[in-house]
């Protein structure tokens, strides 16, 4: 198991993965280019170092089966990193399975290289199929548009349903209560969000309180104190928790971004949701945009006025989600790549 972004502080690999933390790299904030985390380090050197590494744990273990998340969608993420392993899989005599692995909509706004004939190329070449951790019945191949199937025609593709941690279940007899704010990682533009959402939530309904907020690990200590000077007696603000499956559980509804990750936790807990996508990545607009069609949650937009978000966050504590959603993508992936090797 490979990581190339910043370390996270206090992960422990499960027993039995053999963990291996690349030279990271990260994204910055105004210019979005790539820069290295050590600032040691060049781009060139990070990627030539990471490639090596890759190819280094290839030839020690020799693997059956490769899954690479993202790539080819995030071409230039990957820069060179990835090309000396192709290389090297090429020339073996036994080639190993080798599998792209995407979540619902793998197109970012900073990617505009990503062309889908060339995807579609690189598909082909490098790799026997595509893991697409979505549930189909939201997300049929013909709701991807033209870019995406463009991209995947004439590859192997597998539906798995939605990826998300272990799930834990709440307590029947607690009732749940008020709403849970949170976005994400967590940045500047969150921290504006999480200030108007606090201010809309005042001026609406009291059964939106207590509301738990959540700040993220990715942060910045200024924002992270603006937002613990908005904490009350009906508001409670977290830095960052480690499991947020327990403050959904115990959330009457959620207000979040468009992120994958909090959507799928939230609606496989069958809690409302009230999401603000990024206009700025498209598969948050993309996801949000398709789930609020098919009446699985209210859609709220980042420009809207602190009024018009008052009266969203009041229509959430009557809105349900219309139908439940597959989030067995984890045990069916695994059962796909038993197939795939023929293991029973």
């Amino acid at each position: 198991m490979f990581s190339g972004g910043k370390p996270v502080e206090g992960y422990s690999a499960p027993l039995g993965v053999d963990f291996v933390q690349l030279p990271a790299i990260s994204q910055e904030a105004l210019s979005e280019l790539l820069v290295p985390f050590n600032p040691g380090y060049t781009m060139v050197e990070i990627e030539r170092m990471r490639s090596k590494m890759l190819v280094a744990s290839f030839l020690r273990t020799k693997p059956r089966i490769v899954i690479v998340e993202f790539f080819p969608f995030s071409h230039r993420r990957f820069g060179k990193t990835l090309d000396a392993l192709f290389e090297t899989i090429d020339k073996e005599k036994e080639k190993p399975i080798v599998i792209c692995s995407i979540r619902t909509y793998p197109r970012q706004q900073w990617d505009p290289d990503a062309d889908a004939v060339w995807i579609n190329q690189q598909l082909r070449k490098n790799f026997s199929g595509v893991l697409h951790h979505v549930d189909p019945k939201l997300f049929p191949p013909a709701s991807l548009g033209p870019y995406i199937q463009t991209a995947l025609s004439g590859v192997t593709v597998w539906p798995t349903g939605f990826i998300r941690r272990p799930l834990t279940l709440s307590d029947n007899h607690r009732r749940s209560n008020g709403l849970l704010l949170t976005v994400g990682g967590g940045n500047s533009t969150g921290a504006k969000l999480l200030k108007r959402w606090i201010d809309a939530a005042r001026a609406g309904s009291p059964d939106l309180f207590p509301m738990q907020v959540v700040c993220g690990p990715m942060m910045e200590d200024a924002d992270r104190k603006s937002i613990r000077a908005e904490q009350d007696a009906n508001i409670t603000i977290h830095d960052r928790v480690t499991n947020l499956d327990e403050l959904i559980n115990s959330s009457r509804a959620v207000v979040c971004l468009g992120g994958y990750n909090t959507l799928v936790e939230a609606l496989s807990l069958r809690k409302p949701v009230l999401a603000f996508p990024n206009s700025e990545l498209g598969d948050q607009t993309f996801q949000v945009n398709a789930l609020h069609a098919q009446g699985m949650l209210l859609k709220g937009d980042q420009a809207q006025t602190q009024y018009e978000i008052t009266g969203l966050m009041n229509d959430l504590l009557k809105f349900r989600p219309r139908h439940p959603i597959d989030c067995n993508g984890a045990e069916r992936s695994v059962e796909i790549i038993k197939t795939l090797l023929n293991v029973r």
